[in-house]
């Protein structure tokens, strides 16, 4: 008897999966990007089930109809006869893809399904199966697509990658077939049978190393685990299985290879040593802690392959450059003679091993795109400097700007005591960069490219301008900060991006400041309004001070140094924390100072206090949980001037400031205060290049008004 199957597998290894299936027995009828369809016997599955090194599932398709709504399904499922299945007896759980107009919910979709089977087995036979969702005997998958209705039994009940061995994962392990795919594409079954040796570098768990010795030895995947679901299966015949099993276990051969994975971190190595041991391959194969420079070819033929760390954000893709340029000068160097097959997510960082691929091929590990570069290590293939191939001619333009910037501002910044300014904002449209100095680091803001841009353009413009810095400014690559700058959205430009906790001091004037460059997208110092904090610090003692939306009030610390007595309102704890710091910093008096968490708009409308001064700088946009509802500086600046003009003394000054670019003032405003635009003089010659970064405004009562 013939059965209907679907063979599911990782993206991008379908095609292998038909070689593999067909030489297992299936005849093929289609192949997706989701796997492969085709017919076989009991011992077909049987062998897929043992033997297969690339599947996920194994589903025998039961049937297919019409499933416009949950009616169509009920009456579809209840007229299969699922006796032929399973008994009611065994445990059950239904996994629902898709969805209709009328199945909109796969939760749903499944009780629908359930709701079915249970009706079937109460009307033959008066009793029901137990829904068992986390461990069932029966799993069965059910996909709804163009109102099609498709139910399949999973033969194995779990996902094939799912070995057995692997007991210990550590970080980020990658995938079991996934790993034999990579082993497949290298060529490593011909390349053992002709007594190659094995290495991979960076072995972390074992699982490349586990899975080369399970192919040399001709060990098949599936003979580790023994609590597959088709021993609930109705149709099941265990004398057969029991007998390919053996047979399996009859095919494996000794092996006379040397197989060994290293990796710099012990834990790493002793989870290794535990999967191989699950797996029967222990005595097999090596395992041992040692550097990827300490590496050292034990064969003159062999296959080198590695799945190195990728490193997800820009700054951990720069850092990682100089590891994967360490491997290829490895590899070029001492490795001669050897095939190499490395994995990674991105292609600057498969550039920066300086060795040229002669196949490339795309593999996903979960959701993440990676290529597998196979590479032959012989004197022909001459390694790269990669310092110079990681650089376009376009970035000889780059570093002229860099250089001439630098040697205009840093005189200046030197000669105002100011240690952070902005040295380069986007100044050549094929860099939009903005890049920050704070004393001898410098911080590089990407602003995110548009999805039209392809990724690899983007990091390869990333990494060029990191190089730039470096080589035309000479900042030290550990002083080199990478961060992307989106569209923020009010408290957003307050997340976290890391958790580092490291600050550092820098001088604006006769002010020291607190910054952390690392932690946030923002660093806790908005250095173009520089301008307004240093005419704040010619306050005159005394004067009453509101600093609204404070942040890390670095304008109060000015105006407190003069003799200011100042208020401070945020809502954020954090912020007013660092407030403090900064007021410690330049040993001013706490108790002089005031310092209130509250929603400001909120604290406007209560407060009885009078001011002389006022330091209005809203968010742009802000839907903090602690708030009722939102803010829109466009839309609530009449709101929040008119609250804060409330509060203003005789003579008194507000100053209103806000980063959104397209802001337009009210003309309402007008009609009832002075007000002066005095945006071009708040922005130093730092931020020239840029006159829209903020909009300032200096605010006061008519005289002829009396005062509220």
């Amino acid at each position: 008897m013939n059965y209907s199957l679907f063979i599911s597998c990782p993206k991008g290894l379908e095609y292998l999966l038909e070689t593999e299936v067909r030489h297992l027995g299936l005849h093929v009828t289609k192949v997706n990007p989701q796997g492969v369809f085709g017919e076989g016997t009991l011992v077909v599955i049987y062998q897929i089930c043992l033997w297969s090194r690339l599947a996920n599932r194994v589903q025998i398709i039961l049937f297919s109809g019409q499933g416009h709504d949950e009616n169509n399904i009920r009456q579809l499922c209840s007229q299969f006869h699922w006796s032929t299945v399973f008994s009611p007896d065994k445990s059950l759980a239904i996994e629902f893809h898709g969805s209709s107009d009328h199945i909109r919910n796969t939760m749903y979709g499944a009780q629908v399904v359930k709701d079915a089977i249970v009706d079937y087995f109460r009307h033959t036979q008066g009793v029901r199966p137990n829904i068992d969702k986390g461990k069932p005997q029966i799993l069965l998958h059910a996909y709804l697509k163009n109102e099609e209705l498709t139910l399949s039994f999973d033969v194995t009940g779990y996902s094939l990658h799912q070995r057995g061995y692997r007991i210990e994962g550590g970080p980020a392990p990658l995938k079991e077939n996934v790993a034999a795919a990579l082993l497949i594409r290298a060529h490593w079954p011909q390349l053992a049978q002709e007594g190659y040796a094995l290495q991979d570098p960076f072995c972390g768990s074992g699982t490349l190393v586990i899975e080369a010795a399970m192919m040399a030895a001709h060990i098949a995947p599936g003979l580790i685990r023994q609590d597959q679901s088709l021993q609930y299966w109705a149709e099941n015949q265990p004398t057969l299985w029991e007998k390919l099993r053996n047979q399996a276990l009859a095919e494996v051969k000794p092996m006379n290879l040397h197989l060994l994975g290293t990796d710099a971190d012990s834990q790493s190595i002793a989870r290794a040593k535990i999967n191989a041991e699950a797996a029967g391959v222990l005595p097999l194969v090596q395992f041992a802690v040692k550097t990827m420079k300490d590496c050292t070819p034990e064969s003159k033929q062999g296959l080198l392959v590695c799945n190195p760390p990728y490193g997800e954000r820009l700054g951990e893709v720069q850092d990682l450059i100089p590891l994967y340029q360490q491997l290829g000068s490895l590899m070029h160097s001492t490795y001669q003679g050897w095939q190499a097959a490395v994995l990674t997510s991105n292609p600057m960082l498969a550039k920066s091993l300086g060795l040229s691929a002669h196949k490339q091929y795309t593999l996903y590990n979960g959701a993440l795109e990676c290529k597998l570069y196979c590479l032959d290590i012989s004197p022909q293939n001459s390694h790269k400097n990669t310092e110079e191939t990681l650089v376009s001619g376009n970035a000889q333009m780059l570093y002229n700007r860099l250089v001439k910037n630098q040697s205009h501002l840093k005189k200046w910044a030197k000669k105002n005591e100011i240690s952070c300014y902005r040295l380069y904002d986007a100044d050549l449209p094929e860099y939009a960069f903005a890049m920050d100095v704070y004393n001898n680091y410098i911080v590089l803001q990407e602003y995110a490219a548009p999805a039209s841009i392809p990724q690899s353009k983007v990091q390869q413009r990333a990494l060029e301008v990191s190089h730039m810095v470096h080589s035309a400014l000479g900042f030290d690559k550990d002083k080199i900060i990478n961060k992307v700058r989106q569209p923020q959205k009010g408290k957003e430009q307050y997340n976290k991006l890391a958790d580092k906790h490291r600050r550092m001091v820098v001088t604006e004037g006769k002010t020291k400041l607190l910054v952390n460059l690392y932690d946030y997208l923002d660093t806790g110092l908005f250095i173009d309004h520089r301008p307004l904090r240093l005419e704040l610090a010619k306050l005159a003692p005394g004067t009453r001070f509101l600093n609204c939306f404070c942040y890390t009030a670095t304008a109060s610390v000015h105006a407190a140094l003069a003799g200011a007595l100042t208020t401070n309102v945020d809502l954020s704890n954090t912020y007013l924390a660092w407030a403090e710091d900064n007021f410690r910093l330049n040993h001013l008096d706490l108790n002089r100072h005031q310092f209130i968490q509250y929603d400001c708009r909120k604290w406007l409308a209560l407060t009885k206090d009078r001011f002389d001064v006022i330091f209005l700088d809203p968010p742009s946009f802000s839907n903090s949980k602690r708030m009722e509802d939102t803010l829109d500086v466009q839309r609530d600046q009449v709101a929040l001037i008119t609250a804060a003009m409330q509060l203003l003394s005789p003579g008194g000054i507000l100053y209103f400031s806000t980063n959104y670019r397209s802001f337009k003032l009210d003309p309402k405003l007008q009609e009832s205060y002075l007000i002066k635009n005095i945006s071009a003089q708040t922005i130093d010659l730092d931020f020239q290049r840029n006159p829209k970064i903020h909009h300032c405004f200096k605010i006061t009562l008519p005289k002829t008004n009396p005062c509220p």
